[in-house]
């Protein structure tokens, strides 16, 4: 039986959206996708969205959504499917957060025996004795963000593929919004299995 990736938790908290897509599409993203192996994408051609999307509950801004729809459009559009409102397929987007913990543990340097700097009279300044480093260790707090976007076959309400970007959110405003959400869809479709048809 198909299974879905990940459940996104429950608890989506409004902040998280603010602080995801500032983050833009940074080197730390990662995708990945999976398909329902009994099913031919290929025989779908018309799609439409879920009336209210995942990013789309209440806290969240309302232009977020508009951003997904349009940035998610364009990719399946570039790949033959047309907006209906009797669709094949219906999109949801949604996005979840894990609050994580980094452990990192390091020798500190340390130098051992010989000599060091320019000649004096009567020998050379020295450093007869190691100057030995103790183990060190940091605990920092990070957050672990993801964005899903699901197709689902609207008359087996059975969903036949799933695209996911993982984020390590970070302060820095890396892109605008709007940019920031064209850029992450656009990194999720790099594994749908259907290529985008060439003009002409």
């Amino acid at each position: 039986m198909y299974k879905r990736l990940t459940k996104p938790s429950k608890a989506l908290l409004p902040g998280i959206i603010c602080g995801l897509f500032l983050l833009g599409c940074a080197p730390t993203v990662k995708v990945r996708s999976d398909s329902n192996p009994n099913v031919n994408l290929a025989q779908f051609s018309t799609y439409n969205f879920f009336s209210k999307l995942g990013v789309e509950q209440e806290g969240y801004s309302g232009l977020l959504g508009q951003h997904f729809r349009d940035a998610v459009s364009a990719q399946l559009n570039s790949r033959g499917f047309s907006l209906t409102d009797s669709p094949q397929l219906q999109v949801n987007v949604t996005v979840s957060k894990d609050d994580k913990i980094r452990v990192n543990t390091y020798q500190d340097p340390y130098l051992y025996g010989g000599y060091y700097g320019g000649a004096r009279r009567g020998g050379y300044w020295g450093a007869p004795m190691y100057y030995g480093g103790g183990t060190q260790t940091t605990v920092s707090q990070y957050t672990q963000a993801y964005v899903y976007i699901d197709l689902v076959d609207s008359q087996q309400h059975k969903m036949v593929w799933q695209g996911v970007a993982t984020f390590v959110l970070t302060e820095k405003m890396q892109s605008q919004v709007r940019d920031a959400v064209i850029k992450t869809v656009a990194e999720i479709f790099t594994q749908f299995p259907i290529a985008v048809k060439q003009s002409g």
